[in-house]
């Protein structure tokens, strides 16, 4: 801490002109505190970092403008109150590529929280971080390590997709031929020999001057595809993430699995298949990593 050095020193060559001055001798004694304040900040120091011990708790998955943070939890000896330490951080956004750096001193014993942006989706990586632990004086730092390595994932808030107005909006694309006659799909075609008289479309027939029949259909559930470019604005990124998590998860519950290709800013396609809701957490986290084409928030 440069400021409490400045104090010292200052406080030191104060005391030793008082000294030169007036040479009295609690002026002497005075001057034989201050210069064993380091010796004693240096003693301070090493018996605090061998008691010192620093938790972290950072939540595992939080979704879009949740109140987050990692909260510092410190303890150390109580026979010495007043000691701090300080820490240095980097975090880094992996889709945006943004690195962040957060620099606090705390006083041991009590609990600090970092702030986490949770504006937008993505994926929060702590990259480094540096712990110093000083004497109650401030003066004396020493490193303590610290081995904190780890991600947090910030989810896309679901909405459902704009194209559909409702839920029952998903229809499949892939129609087969039914076994029930009383299918509300079908399909028109030219009369053959043999097909009952009861499936011929006689209005249809009429317009149209031939025999046409109705062929019933059915929906085949078929593996659902979704092609997503990551690229646009932030708040498009968000929007799209959105929707295909509703979208997952929609087709999920009627156990239809899932094919996603994504598109990142490398421009290699990558592809996750998806069977079931601890494949698409592992999705998701894979897919909140990946560069967003134009790196930083726009």
């Amino acid at each position: 801490m440069v400021k409490n050095w400045i104090i010292y020193i200052l406080a030191l060559l104060g005391s030793i002109a008082f000294f030169l001055v007036y040479q009295m001798w609690f002026a002497w004694y005075w001057l034989l505190v201050l210069y064993a304040i380091p010796v004693i900040a240096i003693v301070f120091s090493i018996i605090t970092v061998i008691c010192f011990n620093v938790r972290v708790k950072a939540p595992q998955m939080i979704t879009m403008k949740m109140d987050a943070g990692l909260v510092f939890t410190s303890q150390g000896p109580t026979y010495l109150p007043g000691q701090l330490y300080g820490v240095r951080m980097t975090i880094k956004e992996m889709m945006s590529g943004i690195e962040q750096k957060y620099r606090f001193v705390c006083q041991i014993g009590t609990d600090y929280t970092v702030n986490l942006d949770t504006e937008h989706c993505g994926t929060y990586v702590i990259e480094s971080i540096k712990v110093r632990v000083y004497d109650m004086f401030g003066l004396i730092p020493i490193p303590k390590k610290v081995e904190l390595k780890g991600e947090i994932p910030v989810l896309p808030v679901q909405r459902m997709p704009s194209i559909v107005t409702d839920a029952n909006g998903f229809r499949a694309k892939i129609l087969s031929k039914s076994n029930s006659p009383y299918s509300e799909l079908y399909d028109i075609r030219e009369y053959i020999q043999g097909d009952p008289i009861k499936s011929i479309h006689w209005k249809m027939s009429a317009k149209k001057d031939e025999v046409l029949v109705r062929e019933p259909q059915e929906e085949t559930h078929g593996r659902a595809r979704v092609e997503m470019p990551l690229q646009g604005s932030r708040d498009k990124v968000d929007q799209n993430l959105g929707e295909v998590l509703f979208t997952i998860k929609y087709f999920l519950i009627r156990d239809i699995p899932v094919s996603i290709k994504v598109i990142s800013r490398y421009r290699h396609p990558e592809i996750f298949e998806i069977r079931s809701k601890q494949e698409m957490d592992r999705t998701m986290r894979k897919i909140l990593r990946l560069p967003i084409e134009g790196g930083e928030a726009r």
